[in-house]
């Protein structure tokens, strides 16, 4: 038999109070004093078998009553074989360890195994368990089904086995992906002797050190099983500085200086220290290092903590791989290699027939010469030429060729060729005459095409502006979308153009203004009027630059234009059936995937080859990997992630023994029969009572 009130059988302590009572001889109430008496001395009188237990049943009638009462307040019960030995319903859980960057911390995965390891001595036979490690991505290191085809007492081997070679990574902390595919994972797993997903109570630990840079906004857009609850085991770490450093522009003052090679004092690079607002120090190093990691021209800095200090540093007489930081308590974020991007040189092709004699303000070629098309890392000439076969058919040097005279049907059918390469050609049509009907009907494909001269009063203007186009893209914002004072004082209607012909804008009268035909890899883009002042004030106007940079961009080719990518980035390489990555310490051959991209998973200076391809780049951590603030469970619960009761599990035992206890004693309600009894005992003493008096 068991109690669930142990602590009410005090009460029968109260057996002893009729026992008491009869041993109570009443004195008597009056004194009567006797003068024969007054010279003797009182003497107690002495025990006879009057001073005795006298009424037996009477006192164990009232002793049993009250041992009956206590027991009842006891709310004793029988626990039956089957509940003898408590056992608690099995669990599934899904380990989700951290191997991002910011884990490389001294300490931190020594500590995290720790953690793993206590929460397999805490598996029970009926458990099911995963493991997943992750950074940017997830990876299931221990299934369920393994978890399954284990013995107990092989299951927690295994479990070691899969993670023993587990080291963290460099990449980024991405909650926002790791613990959707957690959840996935723990709640709708199907077991073999269950139609559906499994009904075991699920859980997901999550050992990270959950610093303040983790991705954890994707969190707010996925729906939280309603039965799936999350455990946090943080870990901490004990280094309270930390300093980081990022390149910020990767070009210096002169775009020809090659880094390695002599700096002159105009060429420098802006680089940002960050300080982390916990550090406790303020004072570090900044400056150069080789591939060895030897410092090479050191400054000292002083940063404030929680604060950024831009610096221009000059760039390195001597070679040169990475810009570094010293002096903080982490190191594993201190490097930001570098390459120092290669300045390429590409020109515009424009096929014109302007004459010598020109006024300058009447040629379309005076404003394109003077668009700014180049910057530091490109340099962009004009080639004017008469023919087409004089301009380059290679898009990779002449991304842009610019045709503002009618064409015969082999020179058009020549840029189309160049077009469908890659390239991209802007036919200006400056008159009606039947010359340029029959060009801009081969260029797009309308064979029915005509091109009449408009009839403008006054003047048009631009409507019907499709800005979701890259020509006009960068110009969708209210500040920037307004061509309203961009007027033409003449243009060209152009009707009987086919569907397959993109309308980019037109004019008031309906009329196509800007009009585009994708061609293989390459665009061909007809505009119906030319920009110089006698014929509209688009050359003079804001939108000009924007118009032809645009423009350019959509035929400058990508290849190589990316320096600097971050762990976990997928670097592209198109163009070659196999390439060859090379780093200073390791030759690996890339076969060429599907996607045509590759993931690196380590910083450093990495040259791409192949057919077509190469180049020099950069790989560096994540920038949120050096923000190591700790952040507060709670975040977990705003962005709508249920969290586990912290209460220990010998404590939540104990409570589910005790909730089990308090069910057999509601079935078998044993104190009712006991009061039954009580209420017996005292009517027997009651008609004991009556019998004496």
């Amino acid at each position: 038999m068991s109690l669930l009130f142990p602590i009410y059988f005090a009460g029968a302590m109260a057996i002893g109070l009729p026992i008491l009572f009869h041993l109570i001889r009443r004195q008597p109430k009056g004194n009567v004093p006797f003068s024969s008496l007054m010279f003797l001395r009182p003497t107690p009188p002495r025990l006879t078998r009057r001073s005795r237990l006298e009424n037996w049943p009477l006192l164990l009638c009232r002793a049993l009553a009250l041992l009956l009462l206590a027991a009842a307040f006891t709310r004793p019960f029988f626990r039956s074989a089957s509940s003898t030995e408590f056992a608690s319903q099995g669990k599934r859980m899904v380990v989700a360890i951290d191997t991002s960057a910011s884990m490389k911390r001294f300490g931190l995965w020594d500590d995290a195994m720790e953690v793993v390891e206590e929460v397999i001595g805490d598996l029970s036979p009926a458990d099911e368990i995963a493991v997943v490690t992750f950074d940017t991505q997830p990876l299931v290191r221990f299934s369920f089904e393994q978890s399954r085809a284990s013995s107990p007492a092989d299951r927690a081997a295994l479990i070691r086995s899969s993670i023993q070679e587990t080291v963290p990574g460099w990449g980024a902390t991405d909650l926002g992906v790791a613990l959707p595919f957690c959840a996935e994972l723990a709640s709708t797993y199907e077991t073999e002797d269950s139609a559906g997903a499994s009904t075991q109570p699920a859980s997901i630990v999550l050992i990270s050190d959950l610093q303040s840079g983790s991705e954890m906004e994707r969190l707010r857009s996925f729906s939280w099983p309603e039965t799936l609850r999350l455990d946090v085991r943080q870990i901490s770490a004990n280094e309270p500085t930390n300093a980081w450093v990022r390149v910020l522009d990767s070009s210096p003052a002169n775009s020809q200086q090659e880094l390695g090679s002599a700096a002159d004092e105009g060429d420098r690079i802006r680089v940002r220290v960050s300080n982390l607002s916990t550090s406790k120090d303020s004072r570090f190093e900044l400056g150069w290092a080789d591939s060895d990691g030897t410092p090479i021209d050191v400054q000292a800095i002083q940063v404030v903590a929680g604060q950024s200090q831009v610096v221009r540093l000059p760039l390195s007489e001597k070679p040169a791989t990475s810009v570094r930081v010293w002096g903080d308590d982490v190191d594993f974020d201190n490097t930001q290699y570098f390459v120092s991007p290669e300045p390429r040189s590409f020109e515009v092709g424009m096929l014109e027939n302007e004459p010598a004699d020109l006024d300058p303000r009447d040629s379309l070629a005076y404003y394109l010469e003077r668009t700014p098309f180049g910057d530091a890392l490109r340099s962009v000439s004009l080639k004017r030429a008469k023919k087409a076969s004089d301009l380059a058919s290679d898009f990779m040097t002449m991304p842009l060729v610019v045709v503002t005279r009618a064409l015969d049907d082999d020179e058009t059918r020549r840029l189309e060729a160049y077009a469908d390469s890659g390239g991209t050609v802007l036919y200006v049509v400056t008159d009606a005459e039947v010359q340029w009907q029959n060009t801009v009907a081969l260029a797009l494909a309308s064979p029915s095409l005509v091109v009449e001269e408009a009839d403008v009063t006054d003047y048009a203007m631009l409507s019907n502006i499709d800005f979701r186009h890259p020509l006009f893209a960068t110009m969708a914002e209210p500040q920037f979308n307004d061509f309203t004072k961009v007027r033409f004082w003449s243009h060209r209607r152009l009707d009987g153009v086919t569907d397959e012909t993109e309308v980019v804008a037109t004019f008031d009268d309906d009329s196509p203004a800007i009009l585009q035909r994708s061609v293989g890899e390459g665009h061909v883009l007809v505009i119906a009027t030319g920009w110089q002042p006698n014929e509209s004030q688009l050359a003079l106007s804001t939108k000009f630059i924007p118009l032809m940079l645009n423009l350019f961009a959509m035929s400058t080719p990508t290849s190589d234009q990316q320096r600097s990518y971050v762990v976990g980035d997928r670097v592209p390489f198109g163009g070659a059936d196999s390439v060859t990555l090379k780093t200073s310490d390791r030759n690996a051959r890339i076969v060429r995937e599907s996607d045509e991209s590759i993931i690196l998973e380590e910083p450093g200076i990495y040259q791409l080859d192949g057919e077509g391809e190469g180049g020099t780049f950069a790989v560096n951590v994540p920038e949120n990997e050096s923000r190591l603030e700790p952040i507060d469970t709670s975040e977990f619960e705003r962005l709508g992630v249920l969290l586990a009761d912290s209460t220990p599990e010998e404590t939540k035992l104990a409570e589910e023994r005790q909730l089990q206890d308090v069910e057999l004693e509601n079935s078998q309600r044993l104190w009712q029969w006991l009061l039954v009894g009580t209420l017996v005992f005292l009517g027997g003493e009651t008609l004991l009572v009556r019998r004496q008096t």
